[in-house]
């Protein structure tokens, strides 16, 4: 796997993401101060960290070769950067 650095990165995932994610991420900020959320949807709690949080790490998969444990550890600080 080709190496890149963390600002390439954090470009194309911001691309990835585009308006919506964007928007989306942001919102979650604004509304629990954190990006890595857990809110009551109905009876069923909806964990950012399972559901968007892992279509984030599938998209850095193809980019980084990092372990299960680092991408959690940094999938939260990279969209930070992006939706900065």
């Amino acid at each position: 796997m080709k190496k890149i650095n963390r600002k390439d990165l954090v470009k194309k995932l911001k691309k990835w993401l585009g308006k919506d994610g964007i928007k989306f991420f942001k919102g979650v900020k604004k509304d629990y101060g954190k990006l890595n959320a857990v809110w009551m949807d109905g009876p069923i709690p909806h964990c950012v960290h399972f559901v968007e949080g892992m279509s984030v790490r599938n998209f850095l998969r193809q980019y980084v070769d990092w372990d299960p444990i680092k991408l959690d550890n940094e999938w939260v600080d990279l969209v930070e950067e992006a939706i900065k």
